[in-house]
């Protein structure tokens, strides 16, 4: 039987001279929150880039080893400041620059490393017009990076933003189609996929616009997980500050209960659909601590459920 674990999103910006936390109150906290893996990350501006990625790479190290007093697992930076990609994303892993990233984390010490986290979101990643646009990157040399962290004994995870229902057009599974011919399913590679479907974030007119057709997500993704065997890929858990009137990204972000409902929804589809919760969890929820208070009263109140 696989452990339930929550894993939680741990912002982090370089202010020029080291790192620090953007979230709003203490790894202590967060810890009573109910997260058992705290996943560091942060916008393309906010990861050191010189160029030379042991420099980086080192310094984000010993920035965790000794803030950081948890289990986590590290990004891995795609972009530039500039939202360039980091290294040839057709060329040889070895003697990448992400190559070189993950050499210097994998050589810590630091007994709080679990693993690395990929942060390109984008859910065609191997699709050939993404790669025309320096926004995709070769599966061959996704393989290898997975080789690497897994023959060092850490783990890999992959968190996308897939918010569509042809699922099955995404590069998580299988896919042979002229502009990806035979790519394989990025769950092949990871450990854990956690799927975003922009149900709350979304803009404008979202893909997934309904809770019906948010069922009808679930139950594809489940469809797809049997058909591949793809057990692995699991749904990411999104809300923000505006279901507490702070500011932030929901679709209706000038309606705290309607958002504050849509980020309960996460919960209610798996109940739904699944007849219980995922065992394995990722969390989005801007920087503010209070953001999965809330979304924690809601369903302890709402679903009979606690939220993490």
């Amino acid at each position: 039987m696989i452990p339930m674990a929550n894993f939680g999103l741990w912002w982090v910006r370089w202010n020029g001279s080291d790192y620090e936390s953007r979230m709003t109150g203490t790894l202590e906290e967060f810890k009573g929150l109910g997260f058992d893996y705290a996943v560091i990350l942060g916008q393309p501006a906010h990861i050191q880039y010189t160029g030379n990625a042991e420099t980086d790479a080192y310094n984000l190290s010993e920035y965790l080893s000794d803030h950081l007093n948890m289990p986590y697992y590290v990004t891995i930076p795609f972009f530039t400041p500039s939202k360039t990609p980091r290294g040839n994303i057709t060329g040889n892993f070895e003697g990448s620059y992400w190559e070189r990233w993950i050499y210097v984390f994998t050589g810590s010490s630091d007994p709080n490393l679990k693993g690395f986290y990929w942060s390109l979101e984008n859910a065609w990643i191997f699709k050939q017009d993404q790669l025309n646009i320096k926004k995709g990157i070769s599966h061959e040399l996704i393989k290898a990076m997975s080789q690497k962290i897994h023959d060092a004994g850490f783990k890999f995870i992959w968190i996308p933003s897939a918010s569509t229902p042809y699922l099955e057009g995404t590069n998580i599974f299988p896919l042979n189609t002229s502009g990806c011919h035979n790519c394989p399913g990025a769950y092949e590679f990871f450990d854990y996929i956690f799927v975003q479907p922009n149900y709350y974030l979304a803009k404008g007119v979202p893909n997934i616009s309904g809770y019906n057709d948010f069922k009808e997500y679930l139950r594809k993704l489940e469809s797809l997980k049997s058909s591949h065997h793809a057990w692995n890929v699991y749904l990411e858990m999104e809300a923000d500050e505006c279901v507490i009137g702070s500011g932030g990204n929901c679709r209706t972000c000038s309606n705290t209960l309607n958002c504050t409902k849509l980020a309960g929804d996460y919960i209610k589809v798996q109940l739904d659909v699944l007849g219980k919760r995922y065992t394995q969890r990722a969390y989005y929820f801007g920087v503010t601590f209070d953001v999965v208070k809330h979304v924690d009263s809601y369903c302890r109140s709402n679903l009979g459920v606690p939220y993490v």
